[in-house]
This record gives structure tokens, C-alpha cells and sequence, in this order.
């Protein structure tokens, strides 16, 4: 059976720092497309340090950055929207949304992967583009199965520090391994968004000089949040 998984979120990187890696084990698959949008070109990020462009270019670069990406995670086809990066809790109501739904409605996903509520790090982005997604998912005319949240183990978080929020662990309905040169790649993906290596080393402290990276133990977790009220079958995201 053919599916579309449709990953949906705020900036340039979170793909990459969510779940490459279940970004890159999908594209293994033939019978399933991976579809990426971006609500914004990253515009407010910071410039890398020693800065690495203009802040007035950053939101090219940063495009550019995120193709790179897309195709070291080998995404089927990518979406780069033009909203204000951190200004989309600010929109009119309903504005997000349908430019979500919109994109759903063109790309048809059986599955829609998004931030959880709390976003992870707490950034009004990645709340808003959680919201408008739940919103967008939810209506009538979208024709999408399952809606899952990327989330982090709170049993995980306790012990690394990272990131800001996480989820109960009993909460957490699909835990996805990789091998060593699996997340290898992931690194690669990572390592492409260079205007944002400051956010990428925080995380990551070591991930320059690893010859063996480690991404909270090679592991991906996510929620299943939603899922419509006539589909009763197996979960589509596994």
C-alpha cells in the first residue's frame, strides 16, 4: 500500500533535529513520498559566529541550507513558505491553517507529522505551527488518517537536559532506532543548516569531531495524537 507521510514545521532544521532519522529510514521505503513543509525561510535565526551572511540574507541561505538537507534526507519534495519566522503566533486567526490545509489538500498525506503542543523548546513557532496543523488535520476536507507529534521521553530529558519539554514516557506510542551509519547521515542533514551551527553545537556539543554521532541515543520518539474517526486500522507511521 502507497502512503504520503507529510512532515509540517516552523524553520529550516527542525526536520532535521525532530526526526531525520525516520526522514531517511522513509525514503528507503518505495511505496511511501515524504513531504516537507516549512512555515517560514528561518529569517530571525541567527547568522552563524563568525557570521557566515547578512542578516538580510539569512532567509536565502537558509532556504538553500534546507535543500541541502532535504536531499541528504532524500525528501520527496519540499515546501519553503514566506511567513515571518517568529512572528507566526501573531497571524490572524485562521491564516496558518488554511495555508496548512491548503498544502495538505495538494499533497494528500495519509499521515501528518508536527510539533507537540509544548514544541519542544517552548518557541511560539513551533506552538503555533502545532496548533494550525491540529486545526488543518481536523477538517472535514483535509482526508488525513493519523496526525502524530515528534516528541522526547520525559525519562530521557531528565537525563540529558535537553530539550526544554518532553512528554510522559507512557505517552509515547512509537520509539524508532537507527544504526550507527544511519545516523551518520542525520549528521550530515544537521551539519548542512551551517548558519545555525551555534543551535546545532548546543544540542550537540560534540557532533564536529564524533566520528560516531550520537542522537539521544540514536533513537526517535513520537505521539500518536490523532487519528480519524472512520480509520480503525493499524498505525500507518511504524
Amino acid at each position: 500500500m502507497s502512503r504520503t507521510i507529510m512532515f509540517v514545521f516552523a524553520h529550516p532544521d527542525d526536520e532535521s533535529f525532530t526526526s531525520g532519522g525516520t526522514l531517511l529510514e522513509l525514503a528507503k521505503q518505495k511505496d511511501t513520498k515524504t513531504v516537507l513543509y516549512s512555515a517560514t525561510p528561518g529569517d530571525a535565526g541567527k547568522c552563524g559566529e563568525p557570521p557566515l551572511c547578512t542578516p538580510e540574507n539569512l532567509a536565502s541561505i537558509r532556504r538553500k541550507e534546507l535543500e541541502t538537507a532535504a536531499k541528504l534526507l532524500r525528501i520527496d519534495h519540499l515546501v519553503i513558505d514566506d511567513f515571518k519566522d517568529g512572528k507566526l503566533n501573531e497571524l490572524p486567526s485562521g491564516v496558518l491553517k488554511n495555508e496548512v490545509l491548503k498544502q495538505i489538500q495538494f499533497v494528500k498525506p495519509e499521515v501528518v507529522v508536527t510539533f507537540p503542543p509544548h514544541g519542544l523548546s517552548g518557541h511560539s513557532d513551533h506552538k503555533a505551527i502545532q496548533q494550525a496543523t491540529l486545526e488543518a488535520v481536523q477538517d472535514s476536507s483535509s482526508g488525513v488518517k493519523e496526525l502524530y507529534y515528534t516528541t522526547f521521553p520525559q525519562s530521557l530529558a531528565n537525563k540529558t537536559g535537553n530539550p526544554a519539554f518532553s512528554d510522559p514516557d507512557e505517552t509515547i506510542s512509537l520509539v524508532k532506532s537507527f544504526s550507527q551509519d544511519h545516523m551518520n547521515k542525520v549528521k550530515e542533514a544537521l551539519l548542512a543548516h551551517k548558519t545555525q551551527h551555534l543551535s546545532v553545537e548546543r544540542v550537540f556539543p560534540t557532533i564536529i569531531q564524533d566520528t560516531a554521532f550520537m542522537k539521544f541515543n540514536n533513537k526517535e520518539y513520537f505521539i500518536r495524537a490523532w487519528q480519524h474517526p472512520q480509520y480503525n486500522s493499524d498505525p500507518l507511521l511504524t
